[in-house]
């Protein structure tokens, strides 16, 4: 013990005799090491949405919308508010009873009531038990002994109050049901409207459908990679059997071509609405590249029936698909007045197509490697220069023809507050400058890059070799300082209608390619032009 003691206290000496540490300098604590830079701060949505935004365009390009949760909170909070700040406007008793009553065709039960439409984007039990309270108390009869229909109009009231109400039901079993094929849970609270989400799912399905099908030319090492994909964002869901279900199995084109879906259609923002009839519309084309030779189901029938919208659309793809190949106003000098009749089953690509699909295959990736997601910026520009020029062909089409109405499919709305509340508090809205609600760029680049172009769940892609850099599209078109000093290549006569904004240098292609077959969506289901 004496000995352990001791040894102790020579510890203790030693410490005491040692000199005090330094106080640390606070300053110096302050200063970071030096080491490499961090890394820049991430965009956030709202900022990259804003980097990515077109001029003139709330919408350019397939956007994974559904997806976005704060952007579709943002959404039903806008129509929660409409519902507040727009209070049904009724008119007197005479007049509502003549709407509700007279008429060759009777309106319908959202048209009684009121509700529904963009314009207040959704409804639920609350909102059809406050519009029946209002409506009832102007057309009770016993208030209107001098009307002898308003009996009936009050009858009427009461039926499409009940219609509604079953409706709401069906949406909420829509919606599940959708979700549930993918593998999605669907929180209760946003099935308080379910309008909303209902659309959302359909856009989510229509969307991961077109892209486990394939669209133009995919590569094997490209469909493994959309597989892969698909796989891990939607786990636990296998795409065979999803294909299965969509392409065999009548359920979901009922779904589609339901009275719910309509009105939910009809609910959702005009650019959503635009978008969705595009997806149809390949949908479609999957559906008839699947079978090869045949009819599609007659589902597809009573999908047009419901959204009749998509007869025109299919009207203005079919305009931009015959000008992607020649005529004779295409033909080189000198061609003019010769016959091709010798090799009907022969065509050449226009003019036209061939300036815009080498600046495609300039600007996309090859399948082989990866893929640009539509929301790509190079792949927006493209798409809405060329959008224009296809605007400016489709609005020379006479008064009333197909091509001409579908650009109002694609125009963007322009309400003033006090008639649509809804826009003003929408967050994609960008200004009154806004012309087009959307742009379909997949569409455009699937149909001009025809055998060139594909796409899947990951995004666009052209038949490039491997390893190919891609270009900008100011680069497409960035003049040679060495062009003077060569022979300049011969001048090629363009159309007016048909110039882009910039100086192209086209080459002759002197491979020729078959012209395939373009069925519209009128000769596919028969309903006639």
């Amino acid at each position: 013990m004496p000995a352990v003691r001791q040894k102790i206290l020579e510890r203790l000496r030693l410490q005491a005799a040692a000199p005090a540490p330094a106080a640390p300098n606070p300053l110096a604590l302050a200063v970071p090491s030096e080491g490499p830079p961090a890394p820049p701060v991430p965009p956030t949505p709202d900022e990259r949405m804003e980097q990515l935004k077109v001029d003139g365009t709330e919408l350019c390009g397939d956007e994974a919308w559904f997806a976005d949760l704060k952007l579709r909170e943002n959404l039903r909070a806008a129509v929660r508010e409409a519902h507040q700040e727009q209070k049904i406007l009724i008119a007197t008793a005479a007049e509502e009873v003549s709407r509700i009553c007279e008429g060759t065709r009777p309106p319908s039960a959202l048209t009684v009531m009121r509700l529904g439409g963009a314009q207040l984007g959704g409804y639920g039990e609350a909102d059809i038990a406050y519009s029946y309270r209002q409506l009832s108390r102007v057309l009770h009869p016993d208030k209107n002994p001098d009307l002898p229909k308003a009996d009936k109009a009050f009858h009427r009231l009461s039926e499409a109050a009940d219609e509604l109400r079953q409706g709401l039901q069906e949406q909420r079993r829509l919606v599940i049901w959708f979700a549930s094929a993918l593998n999605q849970q669907v929180p209760e609270h946003i099935m308080e409207r379910p309008q909303e989400p209902l659309f959302a799912e359909a856009c989510r399905l229509l969307t991961v459908i077109c892209g486990l099908a394939g669209e133009g030319l995919v590569a094997a090492v490209a469909r493994g990679r959309c597989v892969s994909l698909f796989g891990a964002t939607y786990q636990g869901c296998r795409a065979p059997e999803l294909l299965c279900l969509w392409f065999e199995r009548p359920q979901f084109l009922e779904a589609m071509a339901s009275p719910s879906m309509r009105i939910a259609y009809d609910c959702a923002a005009k650019r959503y609405r635009a978008q969705f009839l595009c997806l149809l519309s390949r949908v479609l084309a999957a559906e008839v590249r699947r079978i090869g030779k045949g009819m599609p189901r007659d589902g597809w029938k009573q999908i047009a029936e419901t959204f009749p919208e998509l007869v025109l659309w299919q009207e203005l793809r079919e305009q931009i698909y015959q000008r992607c190949w020649m005529d004779h106003q295409d033909d080189p000098p000198g061609m003019a007045g010769i016959d091709r009749s010798r090799s009907p089953q022969r065509a050449l690509r226009s003019r036209w197509a061939r300036k815009w699909r080498k600046a495609m295959a300039a600007i996309l990736p090859s399948g082989e490697d990866t893929a640009a997601p539509p929301a790509d910026p190079e792949v927006r520009k493209l798409a809405h220069v060329m959008w224009k020029d296809i605007v400016a062909v489709a609005e020379k089409e006479p008064l009333g023809s197909g091509p001409k109405r579908a650009l109002g499919l694609f125009r963007a709305e322009h309400h003033s507050p006090a008639t649509f509340g809804r826009e003003a508090k929408d967050p994609q809205r960008i200004s009154n400058r806004v012309e087009w609600c959307f742009i379909p760029s997949s569409d455009i680049f699937l149909v001009v890059g025809e055998d060139l172009v594909g796409m899947t769940l990951e995004g666009l892609f052209a038949d490039n070799a491997p390893g190919q850099k891609r270009l900008s599209l100011a680069e497409c078109y960035r003049k040679d300082p060495d062009a003077s000093k060569k022979q300049p290549p011969p001048v090629v006569q363009v159309r007016a209608e048909e110039s882009p904004p910039f100086s192209v240098t086209i080459q002759e292609e002197e491979a020729k390619e078959k012209k395939p077959s373009a069925p519209t969506l009128s000769d596919l289901l028969g309903l006639g032009r």
